[in-house]
């Protein structure tokens, strides 16, 4: 037996997480190499060697939830993500043109393909599972419940950052009489909000930090940011919120729905950043608090972790179920990538390693 597979062996066996060739395992070694790969890239070769079909596992929400719970991840990560984590604080990973790369990766597929396990209203963002286990319901609940939180009439303009392809501005619309603005930097997401909801939603295409020469001078009675922050980067956060303040009336309300970590530092998983979400960062908590204070005062915090792994359960079993009835073709590949990203990061929310809350905030002045 190699030295790595004793050792992965060793650092699996105390999370509680059986590893080996028998379909019995936790984890199921369908390739050998699968060691060398853990013990030289850590948990981006662990991802790699998912996709690469060098094991399976029934339940990958479990193994990275033992993973994460028994601490094992966390003390050896910055072995592997040091030099990724000093790079972070060196140079701006979300400048304006790095900021487009997540876009082109990620976003800018064909919404035909997130219409496959997204629910009708293209919510990419975590449920509030409130008396449901309908996935279409709670995203209801989500959008709802922000709605209230803004406190919307009737008339006001509402300004949506980030928005997506539209369901939360167009829920907005037409169950408050808003007038909303949603801001994207996605081609794809542009087109098809445009195309599907008309002049209910006025669509910007740039980036945030272009925000006060785009308005010129206008100003909202309110501010939406739904899984925005991920994206800004902590050399950003104080711009950020600098274009909210400016963008929102006096006494006006300002959303922030998020993930982020209790670290004191940034956070992201190295393969979540190369397969998923290029230069992310999960915000620590007391940054975001810290930034927004001088802007803002805030309101109250709603945590929603454990509705997250709901979330991220049922897009999965949306997107297989759309896969195995042949209306998304995907490589065995990708469709494992997808798999992975999803049910890991389940795993991870079940662990509350990453957490997602909104934040609501009234401006100062």
């Amino acid at each position: 037996m190699d030295l790595s597979r004793l050792v992965v062996e060793s650092l699996f066996s105390h999370s509680g997480i059986s590893i080996g060739d028998s379909r019995h395992n936790d984890v199921v070694i369908n390739d050998s190499s699968v060691y060398r790969d853990v013990l030289l890239r850590g948990s981006l070769g662990f991802g790699n060697s998912y996709m690469d079909s060098k094991w399976d596992s029934n339940s990958i929400d479990d193994v990275i939830f033992k993973l994460l719970s028994s601490g094992v991840y966390q003390r050896l990560a910055p072995l592997y993500n040091t030099y990724r984590d000093l790079k972070g604080f060196v140079v701006n990973r979300q400048s304006k043109q790095r900021a487009k790369k997540v876009i082109k990766k990620h976003y800018d597929l064909p919404p035909e393909f997130y219409a496959s396990f997204l629910d009708p209203s293209f919510q990419y963002t975590c449920a509030f599972f409130d008396g449901t286990d309908d996935l279409e319901q709670a995203q209801i609940n989500k959008m709802e419940l922000i709605c209230q939180k803004l406190n919307l009439k009737p008339g006001q303009r509402v300004l949506d950052i980030g928005g997506g392809w539209g369901g939360l501005a167009r829920y907005m619309a037409d169950n408050y009489g808003v007038k909303p603005t949603v801001v994207t930097l996605s081609q794809e997401q542009a087109d098809h909000m445009r195309r599907v909801h008309g002049d209910k939603i006025e669509v910007l295409l740039c980036d945030y930090r272009d925000l006060p020469s785009r308005l010129e001078g206008k100003e909202f009675d309110a501010v939406s940011a739904v899984g925005v922050m991920e994206h800004v980067g902590h050399k950003n956060y104080g711009k950020f919120m600098e274009v909210i303040d400016s963008s929102l009336k006096r006494g006006g309300r300002f959303l922030l729905h998020t993930l982020y970590t209790h670290s004191l530092w940034p956070q992201q998983n190295p393969w979540v950043d190369e397969h998923i979400f290029p230069n992310g960062e999960l915000p620590p908590i007391k940054s975001i608090r810290n930034h927004a204070q001088d802007h803002f005062y805030e309101l109250g915090m709603h945590e929603l972790t454990p509705n997250y792994t709901l979330t991220l359960q049922a897009w999965d079993c949306n997107l297989r179920q759309a896969i195995d009835s042949g209306r998304v073709k995907l490589s065995e590949k990708e469709q494992r990538k997808w798999h992975y990203y999803f049910r890991s990061y389940a795993g991870a929310f079940k662990a509350e390693h990453v957490r997602v809350g909104q934040f609501l905030y009234e401006k100062k002045s």
